[in-house]
């Protein structure tokens, strides 16, 4: 959604190869029409893979000459990634009390209580298992060093 000069982008539960080349395409369709702030909301973002992150940083190639990228209601642990990975240099991490609110209210149109307080113990449980299974570990070893 086009708002002025602002591309806001609401992202699914998961952002990845499979979905990647699509959000590419999406934000192409923008390409010249003035756009100087991209927000991607991902306030249900719960898996990011190495496809996903080419589509952000392709949104930062195609549109950040002087322009904004901004992430809100990011979870911790996907801006930990993003961070490891020196992708926080050019991305702002927003929290946005409305738009969160905005995708619980879209939450509880779709299903009742009982689904709901199941999609979030799977969402945590993503998470969890996220974290668990992605942890970037970055050093370096000079040669002859021991261990």
């Amino acid at each position: 959604m086009k708002d002025g000069t602002t591309l806001i982008i609401t992202l699914g539960a998961e952002l990845s190869a499979a979905n990647g080349p699509a959000l590419k395409d999406e934000l192409s369709k923008y390409s010249g029409q003035g756009v100087e702030k991209i927000v991607f909301d991902a306030s249900g973002l719960t898996y990011l893979s190495s496809g996903g992150l080419q589509a952000i940083i392709y949104a930062d190639h195609r549109f950040s000459s002087k322009k904004e990228l901004v992430i809100v209601n990011c979870a911790k642990e996907i801006c930990e990634v993003l961070n490891h990975v020196g992708l926080t240099k050019f991305i702002k991490f927003e929290e946005n009390l409305e738009m969160k609110k905005g995708f619980q209210q879209r939450m509880e149109t779709i299903f009742d209580e009982e689904e709901l307080n199941q999609k979030v113990s799977e969402r945590n449980q993503s998470l969890d298992n996220y974290a668990a299974h992605n942890d970037l570990v970055c050093y370096s070893m000079k040669l002859g060093q021991e261990d």
